[in-house]
């Protein structure tokens, strides 16, 4: 049995289950890619939303009213938040401020900013205290931000210790025995045995990808499309152990 580039390309070509997971992986990553996008811009969004609200309290503290002081940190921002609020600073030219700031905070997509800019408006509607409610709503995001990104770090770490157990770990030891006690030269027809392991680790890294996914309250559908990816490398790796260990024994 070849080793090197030669071995590789001949396991890839003689698993029909692998050669369906290369094109398969490479569109999956294409759909998965936009979600991974969106959550980090989603992650940059509320990551200014606390200094955002602090700001407006300040502003208003000052003397500004509502629009004056979200029309004045909108120009001072340069980052997401800022870009999206001159935008609908703009809008309210034609329309009315309130539209424009509700369908700002639509357009985020952030369920953070969202909840924020209704309470906001509802406060001044009933002509509520603002620079108290902003103040007050930008501790509370700041608090509860900080512990979802720590209930997420802690949870990171132990989905990703799982994908790897069953995606990296559980294929790369198996394929190692089986090759070190059942290679070629064992005389041992593990051909007929190889398509049904590589199934096995195929349906453990998906149930890995779902679970790591559930674990950080992560869309199932966002998770979906690295289930392919992440098969394909637990079929590579067994396969690459079964194939080097068989040399070396």
């Amino acid at each position: 049995m070849a080793i090197g580039i030669p071995g590789f390309l001949d396991m890839i070509t003689d698993s029909l289950l692998i050669s369906l997971f290369v094109p398969l992986t490479i569109l999956s990553i294409g759909g998965g890619l936009p979600y991974l996008f969106e959550r980090k811009r989603l992650q940059k969004l509320d990551d200014g939303l606390p200094e955002l609200l602090e700001g407006i309290s300040t502003s208003l503290g000052a003397g500004l009213g509502l629009q004056q002081a979200i029309s004045s940190l909108a120009e001072q921002r340069n980052d997401g938040l800022g870009s999206m609020l001159r935008r609908a600073i703009s809008r309210s030219e034609v329309t009315t401020f309130d539209a424009a700031i509700s369908e700002f905070a639509i357009d985020s997509r952030s369920p953070s900013i969202q909840r924020a800019f209704n309470l906001l408006q509802t406060a001044d509607e009933n002509e509520a205290p603002l620079q108290e409610v902003t103040f007050s709503m930008s501790t509370e995001y700041d608090k509860l931000l900080n512990l979802r990104y720590k209930r997420e770090m802690d949870l990171k770490g132990q989905a990703t210790v799982l994908i790897i157990l069953m995606s990296i770990l559980l294929p790369a030891t198996i394929g190692l025995m089986f090759g070190l006690f059942a290679g070629p030269q064992s005389g041992i027809p593990m051909d007929i045995f190889h398509p049904s392991m590589l199934l096995y680790f195929t349906a453990g890294s998906a149930f890995s990808v779902i679970a790591a996914a559930i674990m950080l309250g992560r869309s199932i559908v966002s998770a979906i499309w690295w289930v392919a990816p992440w098969a394909l490398v637990s079929q590579i790796v067994y396969m690459g152990s079964y194939l080097v260990s068989s040399v070396m024994g």
